[in-house]
């Protein structure tokens, strides 16, 4: 089973107030899952605590935060609304001072990271296009390259950037999103030196709020790249960042743009930037998937197919 499966059907029992069946389901499936545990734990002492389970909350975030070493925001844990029925409990006052300690040696200590997967059968006297992806907020590479990596074609270079900006334990965003452009610079310049890349095939994506410093990082020329893979756009800026489209048209760079009908999050951004592309006379492709919220196409493969074919 997939992360983003188990999430997926976790949430769906929660925003149906099945608390209990929730929590089950999640602590039942957790093993089928690997290397997602300080998400996973996050996951069940949040539901366990808001099904009235305080003591599982408790001992589950004592296994996460003592026994296995993780960390959770400290802001969070006294934001969070699923965590009232612990907050005043001395257990939890306690592993949320060491969840700050451990938060400000982490923000300290990180840096952005990069995972690069080759074809088969590379070789250094071959040149191969190159597509950089870039996970969302909370998420990680790894919970990229199981969203991306089955989907493009092999001939590819793949490159997944990790964010600088940690979260808690494995969850990094992409807030500053100019910091966030640096990284993405470096890491292009990475490839381009250790690679045989063919720099006139690249193409830079995302989802959520990687999209927006993808998208940012070729409005202000940090990367050239030939085309955008944009899935559930995340796009406060979009007025502000207007005038900086002609770029697009100017450099013949397409976008190709995937969103659910039922995404709050990504939806109306998603439609602004249409419009601009639109009124700027840009060439894009845009998929409105239908009964879809904020995530992958269930065949994303056949998308990101189409995407490759109609950037090149």
């Amino acid at each position: 089973m997939k992360y983003t499966d188990l999430l997926k059907m976790t949430i769906k029992l929660y925003n149906e107030g099945k608390y209990i069946v929730a929590y089950q389901f999640l602590t039942e499936s957790a093993s089928k899952v690997t290397d997602h545990d300080a998400h996973i734990y996050m996951l069940r002492f949040c539901i366990a605590s808001m099904a009235g389970l305080t003591d599982q909350a408790l001992q589950i975030m004592k296994e996460a935060i003592i026994d296995k070493g993780y960390w959770y925001s400290y802001d969070y844990l006294y934001a969070e609304e699923d965590l009232l029925s612990i907050r005043d409990h001395s257990d939890f006052k306690e592993m949320a001072k060491v969840c700050k300690e451990r938060e400000l040696a982490a923000k300290e200590l990180t840096e952005s990271e990069l995972v690069i997967i080759t074809p088969k059968e590379y070789s250094q006297q071959k040149k191969y296009p190159l597509m950089m992806i870039l996970h969302g907020n909370g998420q990680n590479n790894r919970i990229a390259r199981e969203d991306w990596l089955v989907s493009v074609q092999s001939d590819y270079i793949l490159a997944f950037p990790q964010s600088s900006q940690v979260q808690f334990s494995d969850s990094y965003v992409w807030n500053d999103y100019i910091k966030g452009c640096r990284e993405v610079k470096g890491h292009f310049n990475r490839v381009f030196t250790e690679y045989s890349v063919h720099r006139e095939d690249v193409i830079i994506g995302g989802f959520s709020a990687g999209t927006r410093t993808a998208l940012y990082s070729v409005l202000n020329d940090s990367v050239n790249v030939k085309g955008l893979i944009l899935n559930g756009c995340w796009l406060p800026e979009l007025d502000e960042w207007k005038p900086l489209f002609d770029k697009l048209k100017n450099k013949r760079i397409k976008s190709y743009i995937t969103c659910g009908d039922q995404d709050e999050i990504s939806l109306e951004s998603t439609k602004k930037l249409v419009n601009i592309l639109k009124e700027k006379g840009i060439d894009y492709k845009y998929r409105l998937i239908k009964d879809m919220g904020h995530d992958f196409p269930e065949n994303f493969n056949e998308y990101m197919r189409e995407a490759i074919e109609f950037i090149k």
